[in-house]
This record gives C-alpha cells, structure tokens and sequence, in this order.
C-alpha cells in the first residue's frame, strides 16, 4: 500500500527554480513540506486541491526589512504581507531594540509567534548606530548571544558600524563571531562603501549587503563575492537603476528587499510581490524574478529546504491566475492555507518619553546669512550638503521660509539636549510636522516653518507616548499615535492605514509639490551613517567628514 500524504495538488502549473521553467505537474504535500513533486500513482492524499491549470510559484520572501517602518506590529503587518504573497520575511529589530533594549527583542519575538508568516530576526548589531547620537538602550555582543537559542534568530542584522570593522572593534567583532558560531551569518549595510572597503567586510565574513543604489554598484558588491538584496521601499527606490545589470549568469546573486516600506505603501502598490513586478516590467522573464523572490533569498539568508517547490523543501507556495502580472490568489505556509488572521497584538510597555524642549530652545543664531543645509533627496534617504544664503531676524537667529525649514532632534530618553539645523525640501508653507520615529536611535525629530507650530507638536507627542503629528498653522493637529515604543501601534493595520492616509492629505495642504512620503522621509534625516548632512541630538553631523561641524560656515 503506498503512502497517504495531507494534500495532492494538481493541474497546476508549477515553477522549477532550479530549470527556469514553469512545468505541468503535482505536489503531494506532508504535515508542513513536500512530500513529492511530479505524479504518482502510489500517493493517495487525505485532501484534493484542482488548481485549474493555474500557476503556482514558491512564496515570496522579503530579504531585508524592518517591521517597525510599517507602523504595524509583527503580526498585523503578516496580514498585510501574506495577503501580497509574501510568506517569509528577515527583519532587523534594530528600532524597537535602539528604544527598548533587550526587552523589545522578546517582544517581537512574541509577536512573531502570533502569525502563519515566517518571521526570522536579524539581531541588531548596532545599538546604539553610532557614538554619534543617544539611544535609549545598548546592545553589547554579551546581550545578544543568548538570543541565538531562539529559533526565530537566523544572524546578525546589518553592520552598518564601518569604521567599527575596520578598526577591529573587539564587541563588534565578537557580535559576528558569535553570530558565525551558531551557525549563522552577518548581514552587511555598505552605504558609500568603495570596492576596497567592501573587502573589509568580506574579510570577516559578511557576505550580503542591501544598499547600492545602481548597477555599477551592485556589481562592485558581487565582485567581492556579497549577495545583493534588490531595494524597493518607500524611500529607498533603487530597484530600477540595478536591473539593467541583472541577466541570466549573474542572477543567482540578486534577491529582494523593501528595508523601509509603510503600511500605506505596502497595501497600495504591494511588498516583495512589487519588486517582481517591477523586474517583469523591466524584461526579466517571470520565472527568474520569482526565483529571485524567493529561493536566491533563502539561499542569501542561508535556509536550508526553503523557496523551491520540490521533494523535502517547506511547503510555502503561491497560486496566482498570471504570473506576468502577479497578484497571489491563494496562500500556503507550512503546509497550510492561510485563512482569515484574527490575532490580536500583544501589549507592550514603552519607557516615557523624557525630553524638554521650549521656544527659546528653538533660536538659531547665525553669523552671516550663509549657512550649511541638508538638502532631502527624493526617494532616497541620502542627502546633498550645501552652504546656501538663508533669511534672518533683527537679532541674527535664522528666520524659516517655505524653502528653508527649521528641524531638532530632541534626546527622548534622558533629557540629554537637543540638535538644531536647516533643511530644505519639505517646502512647508505653515506650521511642522514631527516623530519618534527618527533612525536610528529615534528621538523626537521636529521640522518646521513656525517654532510655536514645533512646540505645540513636541508637547503633543510627549503626552501621548511617541508618533507622527503634523500641525497646521491653527494648531490643529492630526496624529498617529503609535503606542509600541513609539514606533509601532496597536491598531489593526486598515486602521493605522486610514490614518496615514489623513495625515498625507493634511501634509499636503501645508506644503506644495511634494510627492515622497514626508514622515518617512522626515525620520531618515538622523540616520547619520548614510551621506551627506545629517542631524542628531548632539548637532550637525558632516558624514562625509565623519565630524559634527558648527552650522555657520567656516
């Protein structure tokens, strides 16, 4: 008597990723993976799936992301995702640990457990990012080494400490050690990094990176042996400028991330199930993208039996009418379809916020009319640094217009001060918007044209824990609280989206021409690991030069 298996699927058009091809044929699938691939008549099966000639296509995984740039905690944003096709994600608690510290890593390894998506932790390796700014908690290799007992722990996050590497950093180096002897690896973030420099890395083991923004960089990266996660996000699009450099020898070397993508985003033009359209678009044949989106992924993050539809692999899969414009019809994980998701989040407490900050604190003198500026890119999160010649008042403090806005960062955590500077391209015609939400330590991040307009925006987020908030000239306030360490809330994800949306409008009414995401935009502003100008707690942080300058000019 042959063997009975839980599932049979068949009349289905299934991806080979290891052939390229798609093949008529069956899946008998057991407990939680494949059984066998390809007819039989020996195999019985306690269930019968008919897909109709469909197209069946391994489940998608987003390579490189943090859950926390979503606004949704783990198990709302695996609604949104597994609705888009997307079965398994790699995450960087980097935010939430830079809040919470080691508290906020059991948090979402909890939250993990509440969902059928596969949801796989990167352990953060730079908390805080740099000496550079004030985090709320520190993260040494002694901290994380337990947490490799966890099954959902697959390495070490990002390296995005380069300086750290190439001094030989010894709590660094003992974080990728330590990641490496329990069998896993070290995720790299090699933003601005030459050929050479990527050598560093490579010469302790990290062997991905998600940060090039063009082909001749994407290449550069593959030369020295990384794998390179394909970035599509919110802010970071960099997915069409390294297509052109994608072709048939080199394919096994690319995946795909979203890093940084909101709920809003992710809901109206989709996750990792995005990145493949896009790539079908640019002329890449369907059944590379898909390989791309789901094996080459599994294999850059080292698991094993993952991302294929063939004997002994997990039985993640994707039913889809047309493969050339994907949209996921029917979801599998675990052997198991996925049904209506009704979990609840889990609560979690969120240290107060601890900063002050008055209008006084809000003057900028200048000593001549020029001044340096970060200048916002567009849908990236580096910046371009500029002296430019900007207003003054009667006493010599720099007066806000709609080109040049003022933006603070306020140490949340221990009333530690504050960084002021200048910006331009919000094009802020009133009032100012702000977060807690500000990479990556996550302070209180103002910017605005009216200081009355940033204090009132500063009070509210004090009181109600941590969010987004936008202020109009008014002072009427629209607001996203986000209960989860201030970076993430509690509400069911449609909710959160809802009210993402309003704020965009309300961003629009304020502002003109602008077509990025503001509040995305506005937390990267303090991320200074990534070029050119950027502001922290402790003031104007020159990446280039790797030195905080004074605002005025020399």
């Amino acid at each position: 008597m042959g063997k009975q298996v839980y599932l049979h699927i068949y009349n289905a058009k299934i991806l080979d990723v290891f052939n390229q091809k798609f093949e008529d044929t069956e899946l008998w699938i057991d407990h939680n993976s494949i059984y066998f691939r390809g007819q039989s008549q020996d195999l019985t099966a306690k269930n019968n799936f008919d897909a109709q000639g469909k197209y069946i296509v391994p489940g998608l995984i987003d390579a490189h992301l943090h859950i926390e740039s979503s606004l949704l905690a783990p198990s709302e944003l695996a609604k949104l995702e597994l609705k888009h096709g997307i079965t398994r994600i790699f995450a960087d608690p980097h935010e939430i640990g830079s809040v919470s510290g080691v508290s906020g890593l059991f948090y979402m390894i909890e939250e993990a457990r509440n969902t059928p998506l596969h949801i796989h932790y990167m352990l953060p390796s730079s908390v805080p990012a740099t000496s550079f700014e004030h985090a709320g908690a520190v993260l040494h290799a002694d901290a994380l080494k337990a947490f490799y007992g966890f099954p959902e722990i697959n390495g070490l996050a990002e390296v995005m400490d380069f300086p750290a590497v190439e001094k030989g950093d010894p709590d660094m180096l003992q974080k990728i050690k330590d990641a490496q002897n329990a069998g896993h690896h070290a995720d790299g973030h090699g933003s601005g990094l030459s050929r050479q420099q990527l050598a560093v890395y490579r010469a302790v083991g990290i062997d991905t990176d998600h940060e090039s923004t063009s082909g001749t960089e994407a290449l550069e990266r593959i030369q020295a042996g990384m794998k390179v996660f394909i970035r599509e996000g919110t802010v970071e699009r960099d997915e069409k400028a390294i297509l052109p450099v994608v072709h048939k020898n080199n394919q096994s070397y690319f995946s795909f991330c979203t890093d940084d993508k909101s709920a809003i985003d992710i809901e109206k033009e989709g996750s990792i199930d995005n990145n493949v359209r896009l790539a079908i678009d640019a002329g890449i044949p369907a059944e590379r993208a898909f390989t791309m989106a789901s094996y080459n992924a599994a294999i850059a993050q080292h698991i094993d039996n993952v991302g294929a539809l063939t004997d002994g692999f997990v039985a993640d899969l994707v039913v889809t009418n047309d493969p050339t414009h994907f949209q996921a019809e029917k979801i599998m994980t675990n052997g198991q379809w996925v049904a209506d998701l009704a979990s609840q989040v889990l609560t979690f407490t969120s240290p107060a916020i601890n900063t002050t900050l008055s209008l006084a604190d809000l003057k900028l003198p200048l000593r001549s009319d020029k001044a340096h500026v970060i200048n916002i890119e567009p849908q990236h999160i580096t910046t371009k640094h500029t002296v430019e010649s900007v207003q003054r008042d009667a006493d010599g403090n720099f007066l806000a217009d709609e080109n040049y806005a003022k933006i603070v960062v306020a140490e949340r955590y221990h009333d530690l001060g504050h960084g002021l500077g200048i910006i331009h391209g919000f094009n802020l015609k009133e009032g100012a918007i702000a977060s807690t939400i500000a990479h990556d330590s996550h302070n209180m991040i103002i910017a605005g044209v009216d200081d009355k307009a940033m204090i009132i925006a500063y009070d509210r987020l004090k009181r109600m824990g941590g969010g987004l908030i936008l202020v109009d000239k008014n002072g009427f306030t629209r607001e996203l609280p986000l209960e989860i360490a201030g970076l993430m809330s509690n509400r069911p994800y449609d909710e959160v989206i809802k009210k993402q949306k309003a704020l965009r409008t309300a961003f629009a009414s304020i502002s003109e021409n602008i077509t990025f995401d503001p509040f995305l935009t506005l937390s990267f502003m303090a991320l200074p690991v990534i070029p050119s100008l950027k502001i922290t707690d402790q003031g104007l942080f020159d990446v280039d030069q790797f030195k905080f300058i004074d605002i005025n000019p020399a």
